[in-house]
């Protein structure tokens, strides 16, 4: 344990919710700026507090309630990494209609949703730091109660920003997801009272809430008890990460939220689910190996579900959507290994594609920004000429996830499906292989289409069409940088993912 590094976790959790009223209240200029600087120092913490888990252990706070081993301290990084380079992005994209350009096209709409969107910007920046703020709570925390709470945390401050448009199609995406996550997380608060309840009259009241110390009196809870939570914590948490068949909401979700939203939504909101799925496995995974083979068949069909879906798409954000369905297939399987590999594997893989959907994300919201809201592939084409950074971004992100070298997602695939192959579960492995050239085929042709096809519709009209601006480019080469940088050197997470795999 590493005591004195205490504080690290308190100040990491307060920052960005502390940010929230000022960036609110603040002008326009210096609202994102203040935005860019916090998230700039919640990434140094989270750096700061990466170091000393792996110098000196896990970093307990506020009487074990917080706990950062190297599972929260990887994914802390995650979270505020790409609360950094969203908060790069919003500068451009949310600096008011004049950044997008003269005239709406064939779009009369278009003017009069940047006019709501300008209106509605404090709201934005406060509640996504606000959001931060619980997704660092969800992966820090060490109890099981709260770890529900502050899940449905991230649900409540989420449903606002997915709805931010206000109108008639953002409002039906934030009531689905509000709706269909409020009820799967319902049945992860009964998984977690369960486990409370089983517990207690074995270590106490008190002790029995700390996730940390049902390890020690898991042989005793009745087979039963763990059974029936180890489950219902699968469909809420499952439901939250996008598992098929609990999926319905993630297309409509990631189609009409603002494209910083998405690209949060898609790289960390439907990754912090598996830190709940992985502490929980790993306690009662080795026990009861049917809990090991239920998810590993819910992520091979999770993986063949979304990627037949994704095949299927025309709209941009829907097919990344759906794509983001698949993938986390890869990781519920490989989690679902119950070996040291495989959860490595699954950590290493939740990362990889986090970076990459960010990316994929926010290319795709450069083009939707450029294009003025066509997310049509069959009506876009052409764009490389004219918008050359997009497309290299977006040309980065799709290779890596279609696990191409040498990007991370290439690392990642092979990591989950040697896991497969030493667990010698075949199966999952053959599914990962032809998931993976289905992958291969939606991404390689969306972006021949996008960016070397012809225009299919009278509204892309390349000379109106002009490359995002200079902050936008940023942040979509800093994850581009990211994702080439784990694919060359993936040993660098060594030290913290070393910590995960003997969890």
């Amino acid at each position: 344990m590493n005591p004195g590094a205490a504080w690290l976790p308190l100040v990491l959790l307060a920052l960005p919710a502390a940010a929230a009223l000022p960036a609110y209240l603040a002008p326009a200029r210096l609202r994102r700026g203040l935005w860019a600087a916090v998230s700039a120092a919640a990434l140094g913490l989270a750096g700061l507090q990466a170091r000393a888990v792996v110098a000196g252990g896990p970093i307990p706070a506020l009487g074990g309630e917080l706990l950062v081993d190297g599972l929260a301290a990887v994914m802390a990084l995650l979270v505020t990494f790409l609360g950094f380079a969203c908060s790069l992005y919003a500068i451009g994209y949310l600096a008011g209609p004049q950044a997008h350009g003269p005239g709406g096209g064939e779009r009369p709409e278009w003017p009069e949703r940047l006019a709501r969107l300008e209106k509605r910007l404090p709201l934005f920046t406060a509640l996504f730091l606000v959001l931060e703020s619980t997704l660092l709570w969800v992966v820090m925390t060490n109890n099981i109660v709260l770890l529900w709470v502050a899940l449905e945390a991230t649900t409540l401050a989420s449903a606002l920003l997915v709805s931010f448009y206000w109108d008639a199609r953002a409002l039906e995406a934030g009531y689905k997801y509000l709706l269909l996550l409020t009820v799967g997380i319902t049945a992860a608060f009964f998984g977690c009272v369960l486990l409370y309840a089983a517990a207690a009259p074995l270590m106490g009241h008190e002790s029995a809430l700390l996730i940390s110390n049902l390890r020690g009196v898991a042989g005793q809870i009745p087979p039963h008890l763990a059974l029936t939570a180890a489950l219902l914590l699968l469909i809420g948490f499952g439901t939250k990460a996008g598992l098929a068949p609990f999926h319905p909401w993630v297309a409509d979700a990631h189609a009409e939220a603002p494209a910083v939203m998405s690209a949060f939504l898609s790289s960390v909101i439907i990754k912090v689910p598996f830190v709940g799925l992985l502490r929980v496995w790993s306690i009662f995974g080795p026990r009861y190996p049917a809990l090991n083979e239920v998810l590993l068949w819910l992520g091979a069909f999770t993986m063949v579900t979304g990627a037949a879906l994704a095949l299927a798409q025309d709209d941009l954000k829907r097919l990344h959507a759906y794509s983001s369905v698949s993938q986390v297939g890869f990781i519920a399987a490989a989690l679902g290994l119950g070996t040291p590999l495989g959860y490595y594997a699954a950590v290493f893989f939740l990362l990889s594609h986090a970076l990459a959907k960010g990316l994929l994300f926010l290319s795709t919201g450069a083009v939707v920004f450029a294009a003025r809201e066509v997310r049509s592939i069959t009506a876009l084409g052409g764009l490389r000429r004219v918008l050359p950074w997009t497309a290299g971004c977006t040309l980065v992100g799709a290779l890596s996830l279609a696990g191409m070298p040498p990007f991370a997602g290439f690392v990642a695939k092979a990591q989950v499906l040697l896991a497969a192959a030493d667990a010698r579960h075949w199966v999952v492995l053959g599914v990962g292989l032809a998931t993976s050239l289905i992958t291969m085929a939606y991404m390689t042709g969306m972006w021949q289409r996008v960016f070397l096809g012809r225009p299919g519709s009278a509204e892309v009209v390349e000379e109106e069409i002009r490359e995002v601006p200079v902050s936008m480019r940023l942040a979509m080469l800093l994850l581009a940088a990211a994702v080439l940088l784990l694919g060359l050197r993936p040993q660098v997470l060594d030290p913290l993912l070393g910590l995960i795999a003997g969890i």
